[in-house]
This record gives C-alpha cells, sequence and structure tokens, in this order.
C-alpha cells in the first residue's frame, strides 16, 4: 500500500474548493489619492444569495468610505463588479476606511468585508470635492415590544 505524503501540499480543499477567505477590501494610499481595491469570491456570493434570496448579479453592491474627523462622514460608490480598482481623489485630511456592503430589493443590508483605515494628510485642502458626503448619525436602537402566542419579549 502507498502512503499519502500531505507534507508537500500547502492548499487545503474541501469537495475541490478552496478553505481559505478570498475576500478582499483594502485601501492604498499614495501621495496624492487612495486606490480601493476588492475582491468578492464566488462561496461568498452564493452565502450572500442564499442568506439575502436573490441572485448575486441582482444585489445593489456598493462600496461605503467613512471619514472619521471630528464628526463621521459617509460616501459610497455602486459597483457592478465582483472585482476591481477603485480611485479616490481630493480627500481631505482625515482617517479613512471603506466597507463592500450588499443589499436587496428588501432593503436588507450585509456587510461583506471592512478594510483597514489609513490617514490622510493633505497639505493643500481642496475645495473641489466631487463626492457626496453625509453626516453619520449614530442612534441608540429603539426597541419594540413584541408578543407570541405564550411569551411577552422586551
Amino acid at each position: 500500500m502507498k502512503r499519502n505524503d500531505n507534507s508537500q501540499n500547502n492548499t487545503y480543499n474541501i469537495r475541490g474548493q478552496s478553505t481559505i477567505c478570498e475576500d478582499i477590501v483594502k485601501i492604498i494610499a499614495y501621495p496624492f489619492f487612495f486606490l480601493i481595491t476588492w475582491n468578492i469570491g464566488a462561496t461568498t456570493k452564493l452565502l450572500l444569495e442564499n442568506m439575502l434570496g436573490e441572485k448575486f448579479e441582482d444585489l445593489y453592491t456598493r462600496i461605503i468610505l467613512n471619514k472619521n474627523c471630528e464628526e463621521q462622514y459617509a460616501t459610497d460608490f455602486p459597483i457592478s463588479k465582483s472585482c476591481g480598482v477603485l480611485r479616490i481623489e481630493h480627500l481631505s485630511t482625515g482617517v479613512y476606511d471603506c466597507e463592500v456592503v450588499v443589499s436587496n430589493s428588501r432593503n436588507e443590508m450585509i456587510t461583506v468585508k471592512r478594510s483597514n483605515s489609513l490617514h490622510c494628510i493633505q497639505s493643500k485642502e481642496s475645495s473641489n470635492h466631487p463626492y457626496r458626503w453625509k453626516k453619520v448619525i449614530h442612534e441608540d436602537p429603539f426597541w419594540l415590544k413584541a408578543y407570541a402566542g405564550y411569551t411577552l419579549y422586551e
């Protein structure tokens, strides 16, 4: 009987699919712009389809760029592909991070992946901002009483 030597094989496969998470979103800083790169893997696409009840092509996918200075602001960029690169210019000083978000027609939303944070310092503040920044307001959750046939939930 021939013995299998798995010490040479560093890949881990179950049923012919990779077990390594392949979802990526990163912000890469250059002197005058940022690059945002993302990749949503096939396994994640299938999982999102099952959770949100629609085909991945029909889901609304976007990158939300968050800016933290004295207050928190956000803007979003709709994307149509599961991988790609986005170039962001004319950013003011602040700490930035981003996330890939997917939502369905019922407005149910799932954050797929969140990026690293980068601090951006601009020597010249540009008044030409092509992005629509919206102030992020964090509200306390509002809980409603729910009743079941046998139990009162508070």
